[in-house]
């Protein structure tokens, strides 16, 4: 693949079934403090995230959320309601209506292309600069904003623009672009 458009092409036509996939990305590090030394930020550049994750696609939030609070309360599952709340994007969606894992912004104006939606359950990560030399997390962390907490009974849930994707393995496909190399080499691959 090399192209976003054949990524989107591949999972539009992977069909919504749960799976597990393995995804490689470098995403620009956006959430951190002004004033940082690498002028990272709402520019999208500067510092870079490089990770390795293995998790689900096409998992069904609520009825993850629905099976974690039976368990935690030892109750049966057709006991326990739960709503989503509001998110910024909506799945794209089969001729059928079934939703896809890519998503796209709810409000027009802001869409900016589309993202694959995640739930990581293993990854690796790194830190590079805008040269690609690698940069300590310790030198990081001060400059990153707290998180909060997530409610024990809500799973991790992360999007990811597809023009970060690097590599995604899933039913026996291997998407690779161009910038694949690159990131292996600072996971250390």
């Amino acid at each position: 693949m090399t192209s976003e458009l054949e990524m989107l092409g591949f999972l539009k036509t992977n069909g919504t079934q749960c799976r597990f996939v393995s995804v490689v990305t470098k995403t620009p590090v956006v959430k951190i403090k002004v004033g940082n030394p690498w002028g990272a930020g709402k520019s999208e550049k500067g510092l870079y995230k490089i990770s390795r994750k293995i998790g689900i696609i096409n998992a069904n939030y609520n009825t993850s959320v629905r099976n974690r609070i039976a368990s935690i309360l030892g109750v049966e599952l057709k006991e326990v309601g739960y709503e989503n709340g509001e998110t910024w994007y909506s799945h794209l969606t089969t001729g059928d209506g079934k939703a896809l894992p890519v998503v796209q912004h709810k409000d027009e104006t802001k869409r900016k292309g589309f993202y694959l939606q995640f739930f990581p359950h293993k990854s690796v990560n790194a830190y590079v600069n805008e040269v690609g030399e690698p940069v300590a997390e310790s030198e990081i962390k001060p400059w990153l904003y707290k998180q909060s907490e997530r409610d024990e009974f809500k799973p991790c849930v992360i999007v990811v623009k597809l023009e970060n994707v690097a590599s995604l393995k899933a039913s026996g496909v291997i998407i690779e672009m161009p910038a694949l190399e690159e990131a292996e080499a600072i996971l250390g691959e």
